[in-house]
């Protein structure tokens, strides 16, 4: 079968939009291509990278919202409970017709970062917001506007603040948890790193922080605390609704961690059934000489976007979504953020 090809419009313009489909607002043109179970992403730099990026596991906002308009219709609501320096969020908001966004994150260093992001994104040209390039095949579905309006950054931990929001209320989660227990030397550390440029990495986002999932002692605690959020998730998403994590497998101890299956198989245990595995390639990855010249270790360049349907029936067309936080959640919300 040849591959599909490009969509060229944008939601609502050509083709119709199928009067069975009440996931999203994708012509069936746009839809095959979203299925493809390779993605291969070459994006600018923009929307603030150059303050995100001091964050080593950022990722794209249009990655972010591509998933986003897959998955969800305008004005939905998005959850993020690993936010980081808010991806989601700004994928949320630059997505084709904005969506609402709620997101957690446990520093405060990273929630201050999307803040200033969000706050400067806005006041450019003269508070029209930010010129969003159209990047044709690279993006497909034409321009791109701003609106972060509906979206806002929760400072705790994931654990404390999930409880407080209401069951069935989220229409769609896509996170990027932490992968792995944290190393005290990356792969790429050591005395090397200081001599060879390309044996230094910045991706280990280490915290003091006894409630972050990468202090777990070993990995099997991880997956224990990992499934505890799965199951919060699984419980305030929606009935037939979808949860996307993007995972990275680890190479650790002189061994290869299939992370991403492990985390499928927890998440199948709490009621979100695996749909899919999307492999995410970010072009231009850096290769670094991990086992040479004595041994094969791999450059993990990929990472998986595990697709997850919440189990039970769809919700009939209509039916209220209810309120997403119960009362006061258990956290504060970022300098810069929408109250509510």
């Amino acid at each position: 079968m040849a591959d599909a090809p490009e969509p060229s419009t944008t939601p609502g313009e050509g083709p119709a939009i199928h009067p069975r489909n009440r996931l999203n607002e994708l012509s069936g043109e746009a839809w095959l291509y979203f299925t493809k179970s390779v993605w291969t992403t070459a994006y600018p730099s923009e929307l603030g990278h150059r303050l995100r990026r001091a964050h080593g596991a950022n990722k794209p906002p249009r990655l972010m919202a591509r998933l986003i308009e897959y998955f969800t219709k305008t004005g939905e609501l998005v959850l993020d409970p690993f936010a980081g320096v808010g991806g989601t969020l700004l994928g949320a908001a630059m997505a084709r017709g904005p969506r609402r966004a709620i997101g957690i994150e446990l520093s405060p260093r990273w929630a201050e970062v999307y803040a200033e992001v969000a706050q400067q994104a806005r006041a450019e040209r003269g508070g029209l917001g930010p010129a969003l390039a159209d990047l044709g095949p690279q993006d497909p579905g034409g321009p791109r506007g701003f609106d972060p309006s509906g979206c806002e950054l929760l400072v705790g931990d994931a654990l404390a603040i999930l409880p407080t929001m209401a069951a069935l209320s989220v229409d769609f989660v896509a996170t990027d948890p932490p992968y792995n227990i944290q190393l005290p030397m990356t792969m790429a550390g050591g005395a090397l790193a200081e001599a060879h440029a390309n044996r230094r990495t910045d991706y280990a986002m280490v915290t003091d922080d006894p409630a972050d999932l990468a202090n777990a002692p070993d990995y099997a605690t991880f997956l224990d605390r990992m499934t505890a959020v799965l199951a919060e998730l699984a419980r305030v998403l929606r009935p037939a609704r979808y949860a996307v994590l993007i995972v990275r497998d680890a190479y650790q101890d002189g061994r290869y961690v299939f992370t991403a299956s492990d985390l499928a198989a927890r998440a199948a245990t709490v009621g979100l059934i695996p749909k899919g595995d999307l492999i995410w390639y970010q072009a231009g990855s850096r290769l670094r000489p991990y086992g040479y010249p004595t041994g094969f270790v791999p450059n993990i360049v990929h990472q998986h976007l595990l697709v997850f349907r919440r189990d039970g029936a769809a919700p009939a067309d209509g039916a209220p979504a209810g309120t997403a936080l119960r009362g006061t959640a258990r956290g504060r919300r970022a300098s810069g953020s929408r109250e509510r």
